[in-house]
């Protein structure tokens, strides 16, 4: 790569190139669609640090089958801890002799039975669009529940 550099108090600048932290240019990257700016950057050398590189390199690859996997995990794990707030909301409120009805529990069932069946529609959902939506919206929920 052909660059010219200047000097500016013992550092070399590279004309024309920025400096940019590791966690700023990833955020750009996975917060942007950039597959398109590949026809136009796609030849265009990018600086890094070798170690950086290798840690790149070595580090496992983000599937479709393993973001089709987290959402059923994290479904799977929603069920489950909202049948546990359920049981002790239940538990808690027996003192006052309140319990839930068969009313009730019907429609905790329909809900449980709708959640199955948006999971099993999931499952089945074949089209990258409409399933990398979802697991990029599953991803959003994650990272702001996280938080």
């Amino acid at each position: 790569m052909d660059a010219k550099l200047k000097t500016d108090q013992g550092r070399a600048i590279v004309e024309g190139k920025t400096a940019v932290p590791f966690k700023t240019f990833v955020g750009l990257v996975l917060q942007r669609k950039v597959l398109n700016l590949f026809k136009q950057w796609g030849g265009e050398a990018v600086i890094i640090d070798s170690e950086l590189l290798t840690d790149l390199a070595s580090a496992p690859q983000d599937t479709q089958e393993n973001r089709e996997q987290l959402i059923t995990v994290t479904l799977g794990v929603g069920v489950l801890i909202g049948i546990f707030v359920m049981s002790v909301a239940q538990i808690a409120l027996t003192p006052w002799n309140y319990y839930l009805n068969q009313q009730h529990l019907l429609m905790v069932a329909g809900t449980l039975f709708g959640i199955g069946v948006l999971v099993w529609m999931l499952s089945k959902t074949k089209k990258k669009g409409r399933s990398q939506k979802m697991a990029d919206t599953m991803e959003k929920i994650t990272n702001i529940v996280s938080k």
